[in-house]
Parts: C-alpha cells; structure tokens; sequence
C-alpha cells in the first residue's frame, strides 16, 4: 500500500503524525543548542551538562513506565496530551532557572514529559494499522518528525541565534499547542484495541517474553551511542567554530535528507534485509560519523558529518519500532513501548554520563580517544546483532516483507505456556 493512501484512508493516523511533527518542532528548537546555551550561559561544566541531559533521560524512563501502562488502561489520547503538558513546563524552567540544582529540576521535569508522550505515541502507531504496514507507518512518523526537525533547526539558525529564553518560551508554547490538538484531534481509546483494564498479574505474565527483554537490552548500546551525537557536536562545533549555534542548521539538512530518503531506504534496504543487520549497519554509520568529528573544523565539515550520522539514525529508528511490535503483545503495546522507552532512557542516560566526562577528560575534545571509541562501539555494535540474529527465539524479527498480514502470535515468543496476545 502506497504511503499515501495509508493516510488517505486513516484519518487518526494522520491527526497523530500531525501530533509527531508538532511535538518534534519544539523539541528540535531547544536540542541541537541546548548543551552549548547550559555551557555559555549558565555556566555548566561538559560533565554537568552529561549528567543533566542524563537525568531528562532518567525522568523519560518514569514517565515512559507509567505512560505506557496507563494508555493502556485509560487511552492514549489523555497521556499523550498530558505528556505534551508537562513538557511546555519543563521548557519554562529552562528558560528562566540559571542555578544547577534548579536546571536539574527543570530536566526531570521535561524528561517525565518526554516520557509520557513518547511510548503512546508509539503505541497509539501500531494500533492504527495492519502489521505489514508498520515499517510503513513508523516511517511515516520519522517523515513527519523530521519535517518539525527541519524547520525548527532553520528557524534557531535564522532567528534565535541571539536569544535562548525566546527559543525555550517558544518550544513550551508549541508543546501547549501540541497538548490541546492531541486532545480534540486524536480519537479517544485505544485505537483498534478495546481499552480494558488489565490485572497486574497479567502484566507480570507479559513481562515473560524472554525475546522482547533480551532485544531491549541489547538496544541499551545502540542508545548509548547514538545519543553522543547531540551532546558532542554541539560542544565540539563550540569549540572551533566562531558560532557554535550555526550548527542548529545541521539539523535542517539531516531531516530534509530524511524526508527525501527515508522511504527510499525504507522500501529498498529495511524491508529486505534482516532487521537486526540495519540496525547494525546503522551503529557503524553514527560511530562512523562520530568518529569523524575529531578532523571537522568547518561548518561543511559538520555537515558531512551529520549526513552520515542521518543514514545510520534512518536504518535504525523504523526498524526498531517495528521489531518492538513483532516483538509486543497486542493488548500490552503501550507497556512494552513504554519498556522499550525505559531501556532507551537507560542508553541514553549511560551515553550522556560517559560522554559528558570522555570529552571532558580529553581535553575538551582535543585527544582521539572518544573519537576512536566511537567508532570501535559501532562495529562491536554490529557484531553483537548479528550473534543476536543467531538465537533462534529471536526469530519472530523478521523483514516486514516476510511478515504475514495478521500480528504474530506472541505466544511463541516467550517462555511461559499461557498466550497473551488477546488484542
């Protein structure tokens, strides 16, 4: 089914990507400059300013949990909203609190924020269409979440290179924009699953599937590497560029790149090879491109570099998602994709504090060591997939391709005799 005509013929899905583009604006506005605006103008140090993007990571993981088992329970719709809610709040803080403990409150505000949207957004995808078509949709949701990323980074390069607290005011506005369009657009429920309420027991039962806890794990490195690019290039661009702002426009140029190639990608590579190896090929890509940094001084430079962190970021992120809905249990999809977001939180939590301090003890920078590490994690990465892709439980990952049209019977894939698949 052309990508069109899935949206054509799903009107919540469409209002949902519209929710994904939004949210992804003001987040994109703040990101790509934040860990230079803590630096410059709060005066934090590269190893504070890891941990704090460490602790929005941590918050991620709280509000990801409880997120994920409450839309279960009560429908996406209110927690998405409310995700969106407790994010402006957060942005505000950033915009107005100097001290260090009070930007680490403001981090664990906008974390939790994070994390209540993030996993029923995610839920709310893979209940809207038939299981074939997930890859689909799921790059559908990068589409739309890069053309917010695109504009966002031009619009920071263009206008708010001079003035943090507008950026921060702005982002919260959009995200209380998102909050309310979440709450009159997006169908109320579960999408095809009835919202019925579940027994804690039952949620013991679910967390069995052995497959699904193993691939999360494992995904605790591709988290961990992938978050150093946003911590990295914006202190490294700092450090050797006259604006280290500019490379806001990195991010402009990383989402057109997706818009133009994720379906490409999508339709020639993700659905014909095992998902495990694209998400290997993607680590080589971003330790690659991380790698590279050492030698960019020039913002063409940081470009170059950003393109190929991009194709690695394009191979991994559909693919996950896909795999985590294989993987899930239909009546569980907001508590595994809230699990899933917990072990994303803890990548990204590990990523950030390690990488805050390498760069610092390297001298800002200046020594090899973090660059070499970079890219050695990539190829340890994609070693570590494919012995994954050898144990055979983990076979139920398939290429969307050779999916059958119905959800799998996750059954099969876990380690206790009672089904819990009922959705």
């Amino acid at each position: 089914m052309p990508t069109h005509s899935l949206l054509k013929g799903n009107r919540p899905l469409f209002s949902l990507l519209v929710v994904v583009f939004i949210t992804h604006l003001g987040s994109y506005l703040v990101l790509p400059v934040l860990p230079i605006l803590l630096k410059v103008e709060t005066g934090l140090t590269a190893a504070q300013i890891g941990f704090t993007l460490a602790v929005i990571s941590i918050f991620m993981q709280v509000g990801s949990v409880v997120g994920g088992v409450f839309a279960d329970r009560t429908g996406r719709r209110f927690i998405i909203a409310l995700g969106a809610l407790i994010r402006a709040g957060g942005l505000i803080g950033f915009a107005y609190f100097s001290t260090y403990s009070l930007v680490l409150v403001t981090a664990a505000i906008s974390g939790l924020g994070l994390g209540l949207n993030a996993p029923s957004t995610k839920a709310f995808i893979s209940s809207l269409v038939k299981a074939d078509m997930r890859s689909t949709a799921f790059s559908l949701r990068g589409i739309f979440a890069n053309i917010g990323m695109a504009i966002a980074g031009l619009t920071v390069f263009a206008l708010f290179t001079g003035s943090s607290k507008l950026i921060f005011i702005t982002a919260a506005v959009i995200y209380l924009g998102a909050s309310v369009i979440s709450w009159f657009f997006l169908p109320a429920g579960c999408g095809d699953e009835n919202c019925r309420e579940v027994k804690w027991s039952e949620y013991r039962q679910a967390l069995k599937n052995i497959p699904f806890l193993v691939f999360v794990i494992a995904t605790i490195f591709v988290w961990a590497l992938y978050v150093q690019f946003a911590l990295v290039l914006p202190l490294r661009a700092e450090s050797v560029l006259s604006n280290g702002k500019d490379i806001s426009i990195i991010w402009t140029i990383n989402s057109i790149t997706v818009i133009v190639a994720q379906t490409l990608i999508t339709k020639n590579i993700i659905r014909n090879i095992h998902p495990l190896t694209s998400v290997g090929i993607g680590a080589i890509c971003i330790g690659t491109a991380l790698g590279s940094l050492y030698f960019a001084n020039t913002l063409f430079f940081f470009v170059f570099t950003g393109i190929i962190f991009i194709t690695g970021e394009m191979l991994i992120m559909p693919t996950l998602d896909t795999s985590i809905s294989q993987l899930a249990a239909a009546r569980f999809l907001g508590m595994f994709f809230g699990l899933a977001s917990v072990f994303t939180g803890i990548g990204e939590a590990i990523g950030n504090s390690i990488g805050g301090r390498l760069f610092e003890v390297a001298d800002g920078g200046q020594s090899t060591v973090p660059y070499v590490t970079y890219v050695i994690a990539g190829f340890v990465i994609f070693i570590g997939m494919q012995l994954l892709r050898q144990w055979n439980p983990l076979s139920i990952i398939q290429p969307p391709k050779l999916m059958p049209t119905a959800a799998p019977n996750t059954e099969s894939s876990t380690s206790h005799p009672n089904p819990i698949n009922e959705g």
